[in-house]
This record gives C-alpha cells, structure tokens and sequence, in this order.
C-alpha cells in the first residue's frame, strides 16, 4: 500500500513583512496647511484691491462686459470705436466685467459650437493683443461665466482667467476694490453677476448686493444680462449706486428667440471726483464728455 501524506498537528507559521500603514490626522492637517500656503503664494487673485490713480480732475470708469468677441453676431465696429474712444480720453479707464469673448465649448448644440468666426485658440489671441493696449486703463477685471466657468468646466482650469490676471487686478469672485481718485476713495463691489434678477430692474442684483452684504461700500456694477441701467438710491442714510453693463452680442440668435429683437450697446460710465466724496453715472461716454464740458464752461 502507498504511504498516506500526514498532516502536521500545528498548521505552519508564515512571517513576513506586510506593510501596516498609519494615518494622523494631525500630521495630515500640517502637511494641507503647507500646501495651503504653496498654494495662496501661487495664486494671482484678489478679493479687495487698492487703486490709486493720481489725478486733479474727475476720472471716468466705464463699464465695460459682454462684448463677445469670437461670436459671428458681436459688434466688431462697436468694439474697435470704443476702444479707441477708451485711448484716446486720458482720465477714461475700464472696469472689465467679463464675457470678453465667447468661448463656445460647452456642447449644448453643434450651432452654438459651430457659430464661432475664430475658435478658442484665436479667440485668447484677441483678447492678449487686445491686452497689450489696453492693460494700463483696465483697473480691474472679474470672472464671468461664457469664458472662466466654460474653461474652468471642461479642463479645470481657466486659461483666460491665467492671461488676464497676470496683468490686471483679478476678482475671481466677487470683488471689492478701493479706489482712491485724489484725495476720495471709494467703495467699489464689482462681479460678472450678481444674485437676484428682476425683469423690471436691471440693477437688482447689483443693488440687493449693497443693502444686504456690502452697506458700508458706495457702488456695486456688473453685467451678464445684457440689459444696461443705472440706479441711484438712499440706503442707511449713504448715497449708493448701482449700475448695469449692457452688450456687444448685437445680433444674438439665441437672444432674439428667447429675450428680444433688441440688443443694448450702452456701457455707462461712472464719474468720480477727486476733490469730494461724490459720484456720478451716465449713460455713455459721449453723455459723460458733454456734461464734462458743460462743468468746464460752468
């Protein structure tokens, strides 16, 4: 008969060197907290900012959003004329309010892929020329949704928002700059958008934003809705302004099915005096020249 195999009493030891690891949260949060400050040393945006801009006479800021560059239906005249009304008036500068260009990449549709006159590559080579020109007059810029959230979405990161931040001021949200004109300073909040719509004020987001989160600042300004206004109003005994940004995006056929026929090129400007705590909005950089002439002559 062949021999039976017979089995051990003890089963066998078997040694070896697995790996056991450890997790602290305490050497975990001192580790994040480093890279929060790699991180907050990297970054190039701001949520408040100090302008100074030295001048004797009241400065002009227009409101400059939604100008859609990239788009078969932006005003490409508009934008060249109020560029070159921007250089050539010295005490004229530009709050950048967003949606500069396009940037179609969301894929909702083929036509809105497809209705692009320069793709996303030549649109950030616009924009950069355009930079080159006008970065001196731009006293700050701010995310917005159709360029920064497209890019932020697709790739996690905005190459706009990069371009444009190495350059100027840049709020990535809600921004609130100071800005001292001569011997005043005011309290700007500026955003693509705000919170809060109304379709019989356009400035409700803009001016909900003053009364509720910002009362101690003078102006609040954005854009995004196409539809440009201004409102002056008492709140907590202090004058306050809110203004809104109208568009380029002149014959828009997504507008003209879903909001109106009509498109507003109007980009107001907010004049701000050097020597008082007073600030004025008017409609268009043409309204503001006149009126400053008439206080020249006056």
């Amino acid at each position: 008969m062949p021999k039976r195999c017979l089995t051990p009493d003890a089963p066998t030891t078997v040694v070896s060197d697995k790996r056991r690891g450890e997790f602290s949260w305490r050497d975990a949060t001192v580790s994040i907290q480093q890279m929060q400050a790699l991180k907050r040393q990297a970054s190039w945006s701001q949520d408040e900012a100090k302008i100074s801009v030295n001048a004797d006479v009241p400065i002009g800021v227009i409101t400059l959003s939604d100008t859609h560059i990239g788009s078969w239906a932006a005003d490409y005249e508009a934008f060249r004329r109020i560029t070159d009304e921007i250089l050539a008036i010295p005490t004229l500068y530009i709050a950048l309010l967003g949606d500069v260009v396009e940037m179609a990449i969301n894929m909702r549709s083929v036509l809105e892929v497809t209705n692009s006159v320069l793709d996303p590559e030549q649109q950030h080579l616009f924009v950069e020329s355009w930079l080159e020109e006008m970065a001196p007059r731009i006293l700050f810029s701010t995310w917005d949704n159709h360029t920064v959230m497209r890019e932020e979405k697709g790739a996690g990161h905005s190459h706009y928002a990069y371009m444009m931040k190495r350059r100027v001021i840049w709020h990535s949200g809600i921004g609130h700059p100071d800005v001292q004109v001569g011997a005043e300073t005011y309290k700007l909040c500026a955003s693509h958008r705000f919170r809060g719509r109304s379709i019989y004020n356009p400035c409700h987001g803009a001016q909900q934003y003053l009364q509720r989160e910002a009362p101690t600042r003078d102006i609040a300004m954005a854009g995004d809705s196409h539809v440009p206004g201004l409102l002056k109003f008492v709140h907590g005994g202090e004058v306050k302004l809110a203004v809104n940004s109208g568009s380029l995006h002149s014959d828009s056929g997504y507008a003209k099915r879903h909001f109106s026929l009509h498109s507003y090129p109007i980009f107001p400007v907010i004049q701000l005096h050097p020597h008082h705590h007073q600030f004025d909005a008017f409609w268009s950089v043409e309204e503001w020249q006149r009126a400053a002439r008439r206080g020249v002559r006056g």
